[in-house]
């Protein structure tokens, strides 16, 4: 092994061959032989190679970044809301369900806004890093947030579905912590990605670096849709009630919300030994 020039130790030095003409092939052909100058027309830039390099590096970081989508999807809150009392004030008003998605917004919003100002001064005093948090504390941060978003509704779940099964009924605005939640998971996340992209990978892969989040997230829902359908499946076997069934108080939604609450902390001791072994 090598160290490169940023200090890690390089694993794909083997990459190298590729910008690379072997002395064997150089004393076949000789110094202006056709062999030779088909060869070099081969070979690709040192910074083609270094570029697929560092694409490498981050892709565990990647994978674990996945799991935000999870968070920011809510794939049932909407749901939830139409089960749940939704009225505001005594004229009857009743808060359209999809609405609620808002609290996500203006969490994200306000504490993306009061980051750089308030927040990142404080806690420079406290951890020395000029940035307030280091990049991969931010998506970590992220990823716990989004954990707990999970863990939210499914508590939430579970005591709207005690209070429909007593005949009596819960405001949809116990909601808005799981949608708080999931704003948190976006601002520390999403933004600590960025930024980690941004930087590890070099300022001529810029696009690939966006490219690179859209990708999780667009991962990340095509996982959560397989999620759904085979705890859909498994938990609806034997002709049993299935958690996600269409009636939300004859199912068991605050289980399937508790199964990605674990896969999340699985996944952030991913995210933990991924940070450690990029160094």
């Amino acid at each position: 092994m090598i160290r490169s020039s940023c200090g890690v130790i390089d694993l794909f030095r083997f990459l190298n061959n590729a910008c690379m003409i072997s002395n064997t092939k150089e004393d076949k052909s000789g110094s202006g032989g056709a062999d030779g100058i088909s060869d070099r027309g081969r070979l690709c830039t040192v910074d083609q190679v270094e570029q697929l390099k560092s694409a490498i590096r981050v892709m565990p970081i990647w994978s674990s970044t996945i799991f935000l989508a999870q968070a920011m999807n809510q794939y049932f809150a909407v749901p939830q809301a139409d089960a749940m009392d939704r009225r505001v004030g005594a004229g009857g008003f009743r808060v359209p369900s999809g609405t609620f998605a808002v609290f996500n917004m203006l969490t994200m919003s306000l504490w993306s806004g009061c980051y750089d100002r308030w927040t990142a001064p404080a806690l420079r005093r406290l951890t020395g890093n000029p940035r307030g948090l280091t990049m991969k504390q931010r998506i970590g941060g992220g990823l716990v947030f989004g954990t707990a978003a999970m863990a939210a509704a499914a508590v939430v779940e579970a005591a709207r579905r005690r209070q429909a099964l007593g005949g009596g009924g819960m405001s949809a605005f116990w909601l808005v912590p799981q949608y708080a939640l999931a704003g948190l998971a976006e601002a520390f996340g999403v933004i600590g990605v960025i930024e980690f992209f941004y930087t590890e990978l070099p300022k001529s892969m810029a696009s690939f670096s966006m490219a690179l989040l859209y990708m999780a997230l667009g991962a990340g829902s095509l996982v959560g849709s397989l999620i759904i359908k085979l705890v859909h499946e498994v938990s609806g076997r034997g002709g049993r009630t299935s958690w996600l069934a269409e009636d939300l108080t004859a199912g068991r939604y605050a289980y399937y919300y508790w199964h990605l609450a674990g896969l999340g902390a699985g996944n952030f001791g991913y995210f933990l030994w991924c940070g450690w072994a990029y160094g």
